[in-house]
């Protein structure tokens, strides 16, 4: 019956543990990432449990997007409704499949999105009262012809259903071959997105055809700014800028002057914070098993320890203390059950048989004034 009950103890604890890891639902969010539509439900619960968010989404281009060369395309939110926490989770796409649906997939790299990092899904926390938003990613293409781009929102609402909503319609782009000798970065290049705290931030840019550049960064108060720059080769340019003093974002931008027309860069986002842990989910749930099988010893223990053991009778002990008695019989302490052997001259005066076979080889020993002392 202990077995069956340590059994159930264990398998109470692992079912916990996998209810609390994976049927929990994340209302906070799960952070930026390369997301496919399919996770529009993955902060709230399942995205089969989604119902339709009332958020209106237009997506926008610039006019002219060119090979090679980085273009902004712009998503506004407006109607917005959330929950208490106030956080909406925004999707760039080129496909409404719900898998291989991220502009990767469609021969898209993603410099830069609004938060500072790179990826096509990114969450944001609205203020009270704020019930529309404005956010743009930094891509380049690497192909010539059509793209349709798609928005998607999730997030919260009054009642405890998440809610899941797109465009009405795509935004079709065409990607151009780039004219001759148009001042442009290098086709490698990939500017930054972070950097470290209280420190001066130096970049390096390339270019490609390319006489002269303007540096132009914005901090969040919007005002635009300039720094020198320096040229550390053909096509190669290098400038600063300030260290940041606490987690921030700025924006930066260049402009690039040559034998074609003036070409001005996208915004591209440089987040300034704090160095973070990064925790694998495979070592989290490491750790969780050890925690249960940890807990699962510590019960055992404590219900062995605490378990009722019935007295025993002093029949029952009767072979212990034997065993006992045998045992405590060494060659420096005899345990002796022969008589001891009589004097020359016989008993001892006064003694009787019986006092001799019990004080016997006391009497020898010289505790009662005989024998060899």
């Amino acid at each position: 019956m202990q077995i069956r009950h340590r059994v159930r103890v264990v398998i109470l604890l692992t079912l916990l543990l996998f209810c609390s890891a994976f049927g929990a639902a994340e209302p906070g969010g799960n952070g930026d990432s390369m997301r496919d539509m399919q996770c529009g439900g993955a902060c709230h619960g399942d995205a089969s449990m989604n119902e339709t968010s009332q958020a209106l989404l237009s997506l926008s281009a610039d006019d002219t997007i060119y090979l090679g060369i980085p273009t902004t395309l712009t998503l506004t939110a407006t109607n917005l409704e959330t929950s208490s926490t106030r956080v909406i989770g925004l999707f760039l796409l080129t496909d409404m499949t719900g898998h291989s649906d991220t502009p990767q997939d469609a021969g898209w790299d993603i410099l830069s999105d609004a938060n500072g990092g790179s990826v096509n899904y990114i969450e944001r926390t609205l203020t009270s009262g704020q019930n529309e938003t404005t956010i743009s990613w930094v891509l380049r293409a690497s192909s010539l012809g059509p793209t349709s781009f798609y928005a998607a929102i999730h997030h919260g609402g009054a009642s405890s259903s998440p809610f899941f909503g797109s465009t009405a319609n795509s935004l079709a782009v065409n990607v151009e071959p780039v004219p001759e000798n148009l001042p442009r970065l290098a086709a490698d290049f990939t500017p930054p997105t972070k950097r470290l705290l209280n420190s001066p931030t130096e970049l390096l840019i390339h270019t490609e055809y390319t006489e002269s550049l303007q540096f132009e960064w914005m901090a969040e108060d919007g005002l635009v700014q300039t720094s020198i720059v320096n040229t550390s080769g053909e096509n190669s340019w290098t400038t600063s800028l300030p260290a940041a003093l606490q987690p921030t974002t700025v924006q930066w931008r260049v402009i690039m002057e040559g034998e074609g027309p003036e070409q001005t860069s996208p915004w591209f986002t440089l987040t300034a914070e704090k160095a973070s842990w990064e925790v694998s989910q495979n070592a989290v749930y490491l750790q969780a098993f050890a925690l249960l099988f940890m807990t699962a010893g510590i019960v055992l223990s404590l219900q062995n320890r605490f378990a009722y053991i019935p007295s025993l009778s002093k029949y029952d002990e009767a072979p212990a203390l034997l065993e006992a008695h045998s045992s405590s019989s060494t060659p420096e302490n005899p345990v002796s059950t022969a008589v001891a052997p009589l004097p020359a001259e016989g008993l001892p005066n006064g003694w009787t048989e019986e006092q001799w076979e019990w004080y016997g080889h006391d009497y020898l020993a010289g505790k009662y004034g005989g024998g060899n002392e």
